[in-house]
């Protein structure tokens, strides 16, 4: 019903980039970058000459079916906080998909990652490796920062291997490190940071605007390396435990996005805790990706809603860590 309605009960911010992808009016599709690439899968399978709710109603059936296809939680009828946080994802899919999105395109292309590493018939190390190749690829191809996510998740797994009181604190600690290692790197070969690339040059143009309410915006001029550490620690816990946009608590939707993102937060580090102390292998990995892009996200994203809208396209990797244990069906 959400999706059949979105495009006459929700705000028009929420419908830019539809329109940017359908009607392309700078001639842009392509095969490489985000829009180019969006624009043309629109493009050439027809879609985008359909109204946006059809195009929505169309879009839910294939996240629902491969949804379904990872697997269905015994007790998904129970309310519980875990299961909240997936109701409330289901709410915002109805509301982020229910037009042409490039997080439709994410979420067809990551949930192969869940499909290949949980396969009885593929080895581990085969997994990881046409993981990593897709990641690349869709790096390459879509957005840039997913490159990275690889590299990052391999420190993330060595450093999981010493023995040290508490590790999940360690890996969260370290992807940020990382990704900030990787900025710093950055900026003396190429002269910018990566949060200079993205989020700070996206807030500029934005900056005072009513359509920007929930912006990110780090507590130091980003002049230095120790700069762009402190903001990306500040930018981290701004996107993944948002407590400061509180004081957005008149906005409905807001408060929603907060909410969702504390509990998923929160229920993601206990289900981390819990994985690599009973060593569940295979998952653990699909957290390394999850920390990779959490950390990734701290220097790329420039608001809290867009934030929330990129998770969407990793819904399937956060729908398996969140349930792989409880399953009733099988792939």
């Amino acid at each position: 019903m959400i999706t059949l309605i979105a495009e006459y009960i929700l705000p028009e911010k929420f419908f830019y980039d539809a329109q940017t992808i359908v009607f392309d009016i700078y001639n842009e599709a392509g095969f490489k970058g985000s829009y180019p690439l969006t624009m043309s899968f629109y493009k050439y399978t027809l879609l985008g000459k359909l109204p946006f709710n059809v195009v929505g109603i169309i879009q839910l059936c294939f996240y629902y079916f491969i949804l379904y296809k990872i697997g269905i939680p015994k007790d998904f009828h129970v309310f519980t906080l875990k299961n909240l946080v997936m109701y409330l994802a289901f709410l915002m899919i109805a509301i982020f998909i229910a037009m042409p999105s490039k997080e439709f395109i994410t979420f067809l292309y990551i949930s192969q990652i869940v499909f290949v590493i949980r396969s009885r018939q593929i080895g581990l190390d085969v997994a990881l490796l046409y993981s990593f190749f897709l990641l690349i690829v869709f790096g390459v191809f879509f957005r840039s920062y997913f490159a990275l996510i690889p590299f990052i998740s391999i420190f993330l797994y060595l450093i999981s291997k010493i023995k040290y009181t508490n590790r999940t604190l360690g890996i969260l600690v370290t992807s940020i490190l990382i990704i900030v290692l990787f900025s710093v790197t950055h900026s003396i070969i190429n002269g910018s940071y990566f949060s200079d690339l993205a989020r700070n040059s996206v807030n500029e143009i934005r900056e005072g605007s009513a359509d920007a309410n929930s912006m990110i915006i780090p507590p130091l001029a980003n002049t230095n390396s120790f700069a762009e550490l402190v903001n990306t620690f500040y930018s981290f816990f701004s996107v993944n435990f948002p407590i400061v946009e509180l004081k957005h608590f008149l906005s409905p939707r807001i408060l929603m996005f907060i909410i969702w993102q504390i509990l998923f937060t929160v229920i993601f580090v206990v289900r981390f805790s819990w994985a690599i102390n009973k060593r569940e292998y295979k998952v653990l990995w699909i957290f390394y990706f999850l920390f990779s892009y959490l950390a990734i996200q701290s220097v790329f994203e420039p608001d809290l809603g867009s934030a929330i809208r990129h998770k969407i396209g990793m819904l399937p990797l956060i729908y398996y860590v969140f349930y792989y244990d409880s399953f009733s069906r099988k792939v």
